[in-house]
């Protein structure tokens, strides 16, 4: 169960409807000034942090200013509205995230840290949901739901976070171990570079070609047999089972106890692979 749930007091709101409100992207450049002139009002000094009683007082000079029909009015009027919403949301100390579809490992965010994107995203893609969930809507179909958490479960998700993370690295040192010696590697110091790539995302390790400023050489890749090589040179240290896939890459994920790997190249060949995880991954 998730600890009590934080409450703010209407100064502390303001404090904190303040601090978000300097945080935020206008389209109007033009509004960031006038919030720092409202703020020089009531306290002398835009870099000094007001009282709880001058945040109140910077609140209503700006809501009037919202209201007021002057140039970003309605900008700054949506945007506080947004920000209001995001603070009447959020009520707990710890979330755990976690993407739908699931995608990755699950992470935690604090409170402030969802505020933020919360307060960012507005209050057309941020929807309450059952015990104080958040749902942040993102673009195309995925979707991100933020569940209130307690002390102990964010310290086991952070903890199986940090593990995935460490198999990832191990995992992709053996990738590179198995490649480099039979294929060019891509060299990230130089700009008309190219070769395969070995990249790490969360808990996941990449295998892609890496054009720089050649892109010509992708040739090589998809055409050239590099993309097979690589495949093979994969696929000689596992058990695979081969299907046809439209990926376009060498995937291997760690979740739920195993680390998958799938490869993928556009119209090619996928080869998923599942081996038990337990923090050392075998190659």
């Amino acid at each position: 169960m998730p600890d009590t749930p934080f409450t703010l007091s209407p100064s502390s709101s303001s404090q904190l409807e303040l601090r978000l409100l300097r945080r935020a992207t206008f389209a109007a450049a033009y509004l960031p000034q006038v919030i720092d002139f409202v703020v020089r009002g009531a306290v002398g000094s835009e870099f000094t942090d007001p009282s709880d009683q001058e945040a109140e007082q910077i609140h209503r000079h700006l809501v009037r200013y919202a209201a007021s029909g002057q140039p970003g009015a309605q900008e700054l009027a949506h945007t506080m509205l947004d920000i209001r919403h995001a603070i009447d949301l959020v009520r707990h100390e710890l979330y755990r995230a976690a993407a739908v579809p699931g995608v990755g490992l699950d992470l935690v965010v604090s409170a402030s840290r969802l505020l933020e994107l919360a307060a960012a995203a507005g209050c057309d893609r941020v929807l309450p949901a059952q015990g104080g969930a958040l749902v942040l809507a993102e673009s195309g179909e995925r979707s991100t739901v933020y569940r209130p958490v307690s002390a102990a479960e964010a310290r086991e998700v952070r903890v199986a976070a940090r593990t995935a993370k460490e198999g990832a690295i191990r995992l992709h040192e053996r990738v590179v171990e198995a490649l480099s010696p039979h294929v060019r590697m891509a060299n990230w110091s130089k700009e008309e570079g190219f070769g395969v790539a070995v990249d790490i995302e969360r808990d996941t390790v990449s295998v892609q070609w890496w054009p720089a400023s050649l892109p010509e050489t992708r040739a090589m890749w998809e055409q050239g047999g590099i993309r097979q090589l690589c495949k093979n040179l994969l696929s000689a240290s596992f058990l695979t089972t081969e299907t046809v896939d439209s990926g376009q890459a060498l995937q291997c994920r760690v979740s739920k106890g195993k680390v998958v790997i799938t490869w993928s190249g556009r119209g090619a060949v996928s080869v998923p692979i599942s081996l038990p995880y337990s923090g050392h991954p075998r190659l």
